[in-house]
């Protein structure tokens, strides 16, 4: 996770202006699903209980898996490459797999309302039974979880159909589980920085999020692929304050 780290900074270093504008652009496109969000936010915090934990946890899956979540995810595998970002170029590649895309976001979306019910209709059973079936299905949560982060990056580099992406992102996970482990708390502590911040949330720090995805799959394609990655130019801490002597 260092060298992800630390390739995620000079890859947001080097585009941070283009970073900043497509995350306030997300922030624009996104804003459907996450009135929707909001709607499910409000009717959970009507009933008493876990029921606002769950539409809270809803209400992020249907904004961070959707079309416009896409798009950045689209603009960071390129970033990640080294490659230049074309909004004209982006936009036709999204509008190609926005289909797709969305119907991941909704299996994901009644997957984690289904595993959620049964854990909640469990938890009232007791005993060892409830026990037991409580605990699988937060291990199904988990894995759901884990594989999550997978899934856009895998739509847009294989084009694959649903079944592909999802088994694959299933595979990834468990073939890299501390990868997996690790880069999904990353993804916690970030959300939480962007939380408390509010405005960094909207305006560059969620796009640099998926950069840090995109590279971090990126990291695994020689793994199956046999194709090496692009050497890259080692670079130092001094560019950051005499950028002109590089």
């Amino acid at each position: 996770m260092k060298s992800i780290a630390k390739k995620t900074f000079w890859a947001a270093y080097d585009n941070l202006g283009g970073l900043i504008l497509l995350n306030l652009t997300w922030s624009i496109l996104s804003l459907p699903w996450a009135m929707v969000g909001y709607a499910l936010v409000i009717l959970g915090a009507t009933a008493p209980g876990w029921e606002l934990f769950i539409a809270s946890f809803l209400a992020f899956e249907i904004v961070l898996f959707s079309p416009p979540t896409l798009l950045l995810f689209a603009a960071g595998m390129r970033w990640a490459a080294g490659e230049a970002v074309q909004l004209k170029i982006l936009f036709a590649e999204v509008r190609k797999l926005a289909f797709r895309g969305q119907v991941l976001g909704l299996i994901f979306f009644f997957t984690s309302l289904l595993l959620l019910i049964n854990l909640y209709f469990y938890r009232q059973i007791g005993g060892w039974a409830g026990l037991i079936l409580g605990c699988t299905m937060v291990w199904f949560i988990v894995a759901l979880l884990l594989m999550s982060p997978y899934v856009y990056p895998l739509l847009i580099f294989r084009q694959g159909d649903l079944w592909d992406t999802l088994s694959q992102s299933f595979l990834l996970m468990v073939d890299n589980i501390k990868l997996s482990i690790g880069l999904f708390l990353a993804i916690i502590i970030t959300l939480l920085i962007g939380a408390i911040s509010v405005a960094g949330l909207f305006c560059g720090l969620f796009a640099i999020l998926v950069l840090m995805v995109c590279i971090c799959f990126r990291e695994l394609l020689p793994k199956y692929t046999g194709q090496q990655l692009r050497e890259q130019t080692p670079r130092k801490w001094r560019e950051l304050i005499r950028p002109w002597e590089v």
